[in-house]
């Protein structure tokens, strides 16, 4: 009965997985699509205002939101929206506040040094920005935990869909505003469809001893566990880009983002399987059932992540001279960039695992390091190096973050270093039986 119900899970697993893969990888060629379109026609000064732009809010849910979008996945997986539902309001109405204030306060006390040479509707609109992002991954969250994976695909395809139907606007208006605006608007339908599929779908269903109700002090307590490793992972990920804009104008941080972003199209598959395996975890009972599907789901992603590595940078530097003839100078950001894209895959998907056992405290060690390499190498090479320097920090400190994820997750779970790297017999018969199905 116990191995009926483990391939069960398993099998469920790996069609959640594969369909959330199949959603991200399509989401990045939309992506591309939408990168060539508006990269083709607006300046890299205009796409830097829509990279500022994001940047802007997405720091803004990274440091307000108290990583509460963690804490809905773990209690909504293990207790259910019903036992969440009360709380979660309360926690969101007050975060989407300071959003709000301190995004304005921000705008207004930076008008003159970080905002000097951008519009100011674009600085508010950033403000708004980050308010329905916020709200926006709060509600698909909320469908991860309660396993929900179909639906979330399917909206987060109409997203990329709509975005990219909406990158065309540039053929006809050749400024930002409309590819800010339309973000925007795509962002609250998200919102309105994920309450459609909530209001209809039925809920998860949980076990007796977890129908309780949870109060927003433990679901807050949860989320700051989680919040200082999220925060520090952010700005790991792009305090190079920021000094960049410092040092440089924004056609600089246009020019840098296109070689960030086009490595982060490698996190494809980590990222979709972290998703999956979080809510997994957190409703597992049993330790060894937990670091099994870890140490499977880790390793698969890294191998497949290495190729996908290699055969990107060389895409990168056959294509993007054709395509992207302003954006030539990213290719050898690039080649700096995908070392470090490789070894954060382990921190991906480890750190995942490690919040799912209830213990998202433990990522802060990882994160600080890796942000303590970029942070001092960035104000060390970018003055002379430009974003080759931003590229070499950033990778090495990414490299830092995974490899220290790593020694934590084993000492952690009492795991040998080398189940890590190396596939077991069981492993490799339980990918056989998946590709053969």
């Amino acid at each position: 009965m116990k191995e009926k119900k483990d391939r069960k899970i398993r099998s469920s697993i790996v069609r959640d997985a594969l369909s959330t893969f199949g959603t991200t990888a399509f989401g990045a060629v939309m992506g591309f699509v939408s990168s060539l379109v508006i990269t083709g026609v607006l300046d890299p000064a205009s796409k830097g205002y829509i990279t500022q732009l994001q940047y802007v809010g997405t720091l803004l849910v990274t440091f307000l939101s108290l990583s509460v979008s963690s804490a809905v996945i773990y209690y909504t997986s293990r207790y259910g929206l019903k036992n969440v539902k009360k709380a979660l309001t309360k926690i969101c109405a007050g975060i989407v506040v300071l959003i709000v204030v301190i995004g304005l306060a921000s705008v207004f006390v930076l008008r003159d040094s970080y905002f000097a040479d951008t519009p100011l509707l674009y600085s508010v609109l950033a403000v708004v920005y980050g308010v329905f992002s916020f709200l926006s991954t709060v509600y698909t969250c909320i469908l991860r935990g309660e396993n929900k994976f179909s639906a979330y695909n399917i909206i987060t395809l109409i997203q990329r869909v709509l975005t990219t139907v909406f990158a065309f606007s540039v053929f006809f208006w050749k400024t930002p505003l409309v590819i800010i605006l339309s973000s925007i608007l795509i962002m609250v339908a998200m919102i309105g469809m994920c309450i459609s599929v909530l209001r209809r779908g039925p809920e998860q269903a949980v076990s007796e001893e977890d129908d309780v109700l949870v109060g927003a002090g433990t679901m807050v307590k949860y989320s700051l566990k989680s919040h200082v490793s999220n925060m520090l992972t952010y700005v790991n990920t792009y305090a190079a880009n920021f000094i960049v804009k410092g040092y440089y104008k924004v056609a600089a941080l246009g020019v840098y983002s296109f070689a960030s972003t086009l490595m982060e199209q490698v996190w494809l598959l980590p990222n979709a399987v972290s998703m999956v395996i979080m809510s997994r975890i957190a409703g597992m009972k049993v330790q060894e059932d937990k670091v099994k599907l870890t140490l499977m789901s880790c390793k698969i992603v890294t191998y497949i992540t290495f190729v996908c590595a290699f055969l990107l940078t060389w895409m990168a530097q056959v294509f993007v001279p054709i395509v992207f003839p302003k954006y030539i100078e990213a290719i050898p950001a690039l080649r700096i960039l995908i070392i470090g894209s490789i070894f954060i895959t382990y921190a991906k998907v480890l750190a995942n695992s490690i919040a799912a056992y209830g213990k998202p405290e433990l990522n802060i060690i990882s994160t600080v390091i890796g942000v303590a390499f970029n942070i001092v190498l960035s104000f060390v090479l970018i003055p002379g190096m430009g974003i080759n320097g931003a590229a070499v920090s950033t990778s090495i400190s990414l490299t830092a973050q995974g490899v220290t994820s790593i020694i934590i997750f084993c000492r952690f779970t009492r795991t040998p270093f080398y189940r890590l790297l190396i596939p077991s017999k069981e492993e490799i018969s339980i990918v056989q039986k998946i590709i053969k199905r």
